[in-house]
């Protein structure tokens, strides 16, 4: 089955082959055929096209698959410093949309990189993940049987070693010798996998939102309840200072009303316009706003409407995509980005392709006391994401190997109130890449700091992207 075709080729000096000595030179002498991007919504100047990647790279003669790409040329002046590959995270975001929506705040760095977006394989345009009807799942085990019946051809070769693979294609294609990159979140795993696989290709690479790639899923997931909890309370510490809508004076105090709103929601829902308010959606409303900072006044509304029996504005914080106002959804998908169509089920195909670990209820259950205690409010829904994987193919750990020894200093920008991805996975990846990457810590909320208003963290990453001067080791903004 081939899904893809070689495009326009262009010479490369000798023979490529990958470790395991199968022959990828045609991929590799491959240019993209820009064109117009089909998307109504994108910039009048934006370009897309697509690359041809093996679905198997050992195998790399027989299925092919497209990796669909965008570019922003360079808009000058200044010295033209070649391509800047974007990816916001995820798993799951469309590259190729987000660079679209974040063209504007990017619009400095592409003065003199042509900006790339992509879709990695498995996500949107790129031979995307398809679970077919999914409205009668009520499982993980179901919903990993409905996308192996659809996408089982496709699932073993999803994963983050293979977009790596993917994205060294890419950087030949539009035509850079080395690989300039700026990856958030799970880019941000994406990019240290790439250093890891091809540190000799390795350019000016900028991590933000760093996942640690020391910690297996229990210590992931407890370490994202400990930061959830520290931001909720950062948020009530906030809105008892700003005229909160809750009751007290104190952080103690607003965070005693919004546990007992989650009480209330345990033992009543309450019907909204847009359906039914349970516990469940009101703590996904609380850990959806905590993102970002730009989303606190959303929450505080939120709040508030809750105290008038009003849970309209929650319930559009927790399912942003299926109620929420367009301000609503692109508060909340900062700074990850608006899912495609196939974002969740692209995620959970990807990350479970990206690790070994599979566990049953009763398994977790051995974990209650350590995640109540890490989050009384979130700890209990966290603790279940660790079925997620269940009844999936077993994937495997190569994802967390990320040391790069050889590879040119990177740059891990890592924020002190990050619920999602906590500071110490700054300093773990860096230690783990064992190169000597530097660390720049951001004193401030959300997930990521590129997009987090701070100009002292902007000014930082770009002197890096476009001059190659990295901070001082130990900087802060």
């Amino acid at each position: 089955m081939t899904l893809g075709l070689l495009l326009a080729t262009a010479p490369v000096t000798g023979a490529v082959a990958d470790d395991h000595g199968a022959d990828l030179t045609g991929f590799y002498r491959q240019r993209v055929n820009w064109s117009t991007c089909q998307d109504d919504q994108a910039p009048a100047k934006a370009r897309c096209g697509t690359v041809s990647v093996p679905l198997d790279y050992k195998h790399p003669g027989d299925t092919t698959i497209d990796i669909a790409v965008s570019r922003l040329p360079a808009t000058g002046p200044g010295l033209r410093l070649g391509s800047l590959a974007v990816n916001f995270g995820g798993p799951g975001v469309s590259g190729i949309t987000e660079l679209d929506a974040r063209s504007k705040e990017l619009a400095e760095l592409n003065r003199r990189y042509d900006l790339i977006g992509f879709d990695p394989r498995g996500v949107a345009r790129s031979a995307p993940v398809n679970c077919g009807d999914l409205s009668e799942v009520t499982d993980p085990e179901q919903l990993a049987k409905a996308c192996e019946h659809t996408s089982g051809w496709l699932l073993p070769w999803v994963g983050t070693p293979n977009a790596a693979r993917d994205l060294d294609v890419v950087r030949q294609a539009v035509g850079d010798d080395r690989l300039a990159y700026l990856g958030f979140s799970y880019g941000a795993r994406l990019g240290a996998v790439y250093a890891h696989e091809f540190p000799d290709r390795v350019g000016r690479i900028v991590l933000d939102g760093v996942p640690d790639p020391r910690l297996d899923a229990v210590g992931t997931a407890l370490g994202q309840a400990r930061a959830f909890q520290k931001a909720l309370n950062d948020f009530a510490a906030d809105c008892a200072a700003h005229q909160c809508p809750l009751p007290g004076r104190t952080a103690a105090e607003v965070m005693a009303g919004i546990t007992a709103d989650a009480r209330k929601l345990t033992t009543g829902p309450l019907t909204t316009e847009a359906g039914s308010l349970d516990r469940s959606g009101y703590l996904q409303g609380l850990q959806n706003a905590l993102y970002s900072k730009d989303t606190w006044p959303y929450l505080r509304q939120a709040l508030g409407g809750l105290r008038r029996g009003d849970g309209n504005l929650m319930m559009q914080l927790a399912y942003p995509e299926e109620f929420g106002s367009q301000a609503v959804r692109r508060a909340v998908t900062d700074p990850a980005g608006a899912p495609a169509a196939n974002a969740q089920t692209a995620k959970i195909a990807i990350d479970c392709r990206d690790t070994s670990e599979r566990r049953t209820a009763r398994q977790i259950r051995a974990y209650d006391a350590r995640f109540a205690a890490a989050s009384p409010l979130f700890g209990r829904d966290i603790q279940a994401t660790l079925l997620a994987c269940a009844g999936w193919p077993r994937g495997d750990d190569s994802s967390r190997h990320v040391t790069a020894r050889d590879a040119p200093q990177m740059l891990m920008v890592g924020t002190t109130g990050d619920p999602a991805t906590p500071y110490a996975g700054a300093r773990g990846m860096a230690r783990s890449l064992a190169n000597g990457s530097r660390v720049l810590t951001y004193r401030g909320e959300g997930h990521g700091a590129y997009f987090a208003h701070s100009g002292c963290v902007r000014t930082t990453v770009d002197a890096y992207l476009l001059e190659g001067e990295l901070p001082r080791p130990g900087a802060v903004c």
